[in-house]
């Protein structure tokens, strides 16, 4: 487990058949938990926890950025192993109570992949247990962590990254990721409104840039620094290829 900023942790040890972040964020109140992973990963997540001094029942709070199986595959034995408040963006309810409708994009190879993915998820690996939220939020909210919620939509409609004003630092999701150390926009196989993934960017950038130096991803290395700058070249490199087309 490693500390990006004073208080917040990577949970490096959970297991996935794709590399995932979760996030532990230590604040007042006990800790929050950030996504959580596949299935599987509620007893490491639990184990980071303990690492910090802490106990289950000192969960207080599960954020879910989004709604694939690599961010809430653990949710469920999560509250149920420490009773916290889950919390989501009120258009991600959905795909929090019916796991089942997350699906490739309606593009060629995804319409192509759709049953493959759906027989996928009747493995243990990838069955989501479906629940419902006991809070929603919508964009600009502010929550007792310290956070503000940003709705980053495109991925999925309900994606949301969160800003910490206070400490500089952004929970991305998957709105952006930073694979290879190279910021990238998420991959269109999954994010069935691409345009509007790029407009998510260009929001992080242009409007909460100047309040960002640290960024953390779903998946990809911390950039540490010089977030804001990282941002906007990557909006430049989206747009500039959009204009183009």
């Amino acid at each position: 487990m490693k500390e990006i900023v004073p208080g917040l942790w990577d949970v490096d040890e959970v297991k996935s058949f794709v590399s995932v972040h979760v996030y532990l964020w230590r604040w007042a109140e006990g800790v929050t938990v950030i996504d959580t992973g596949t299935p599987g990963n509620a007893e490491i997540i639990l184990a980071g926890v303990r690492k910090l001094g802490l106990h289950p029942s000192d969960v207080k709070r599960i954020i879910i950025t989004h709604g694939d199986v690599d961010h809430t595959g653990s949710l469920k034995a999560l509250k149920r192993a420490t009773g916290a408040q889950v919390i989501c963006h009120t258009v991600e309810m959905e795909l929090l109570e019916h796991p089942g409708r997350r699906k490739p994009a309606r593009t060629p190879l995804g319409l192509l992949l759709r049953p493959i993915f759906a027989v996928m998820m009747l493995f243990p690996q990838f069955r989501v247990e479906p629940l419902t939220p006991d809070r929603t939020h919508v964009d600009s909210d502010k929550l007792p962590e310290g956070f503000t919620i940003v709705h980053t939509p495109g991925h999925t409609p309900g994606h949301i990254s969160l800003l910490h004003p206070e400490k500089r630092f952004l929970i991305a999701g998957d709105a952006i990721h930073n694979r290879g150390g190279k910021l990238g926009a998420p991959p269109p196989l999954f994010t069935p409104d691409v345009e509007n993934s790029h407009r998510s960017i260009w929001k992080l950038a242009k409007k909460y840039g100047d309040g960002i130096d640290t960024i953390v991803c779903g998946h990809g290395d911390p950039i540490p620094s010089g977030g804001q700058a990282r941002l906007n070249g990557l909006v430049e490199t989206l747009f500039e290829a959009e204009a183009k087309a």
